[in-house]
């Protein structure tokens, strides 16, 4: 009976009048701090960023609401580094809020790539390799007839031969040395008596290729190999000999002979 009178009380109206108010504005309330947390409703039109650096594209967007996202880094020669190259979504799309932007930035330093090219190689699949790897070149013919048409070898700036398995920055400049063939003779030296340096040098004045080398002892050292002279060259030596340009000599190389007794 107490608790039916104090239903029909004014008490208990008032009092679920109270509650019901203060339900609806905390509903209300947490709607509108919902929404404005949200911001589930706001539409941002994405700003254009591509080619600005990545700070500033850091700040544009996270003024007109958004996040940046880096999502890849890529090189170009004609790139400034940090700057923006691609972004998803594209300028002027229309977004939700808090919505996250993927950046791609070109990177600062170029990638190391395996050079690939070897001797013998066609010279045309090496330009395509060389193209494809980022490395620009320039290209040097020598007379040889075994190697016509193909890859000598491959040069650094400083004019050091590299193999194929070198990793190299990319945009670093090479030397691409092709053969070719050469109807042009030229004087066969006599290289025998003379030390391995002082052939080689006489070799490439004279436009010709060191071709195989036979040792006849086995060097120690780097002294025994400096001190080694040409016993015997194919072809071999005589007066008024010439060659056709590119031509390749062997040599068999030797211990030097014995100083001779003064006595």
């Amino acid at each position: 009976m107490r608790f039916l009178r104090f239903l029909i009380s004014r008490t208990f109206w008032v009092q679920l009048g109270v509650a019901c108010v203060l339900g609806v504005v905390g509903f209300v309330a947490l709607n509108v701090f919902l929404r404005g947390y949200t911001r589930h409703s706001e539409r941002i039109a994405v700003p254009a960023v591509v080619g600005v650096s990545m700070e500033e594209a850091r700040m544009a967007l996270e003024v007109a609401g958004l996040q940046p996202v880096i999502m890849d880094s890529l090189y170009s020669a004609q790139g400034r580094p940090g700057a923006v190259v691609e972004q998803d979504p594209a300028a002027g799309v229309e977004v939700k809020g808090t919505r996250n932007v993927y950046l791609t930035v070109y990177r600062s330093t170029p990638p190391s790539e395996r050079l690939e090219v070897e001797e013998g190689m066609d010279a045309g699949v090496a330009r395509i390799l060389l193209d494809v790897k980022g490395f620009p070149f320039r290209e040097r013919y020598e007379p040889t007839p075994e190697l016509a048409g193909l890859v000598i070898r491959i040069e650094n700036g400083k004019g050091e031969t590299l193999g194929p398995e070198d990793r190299l920055r990319k945009g670093q400049p090479l030397v691409l040395v092709i053969g070719e063939v050469s109807a042009r003779q030229v004087p066969l030296p006599d290289l025998v008596g003379l030390g391995r340096t002082a052939a080689l040098d006489i070799l490439e004045q004279s436009g010709l290729a060191l071709g195989l080398e036979r040792w006849t002892f086995a060097a120690m050292d780097a002294a025994d190999s400096a001190a080694a002279v040409i016993s015997s060259q194919v072809p071999a030596y005589t007066t008024g000999r010439e060659v056709q340009e590119g031509t390749p000599v062997d040599l068999t190389l030797a211990p030097p002979p014995p100083p001779q007794d003064p006595g």
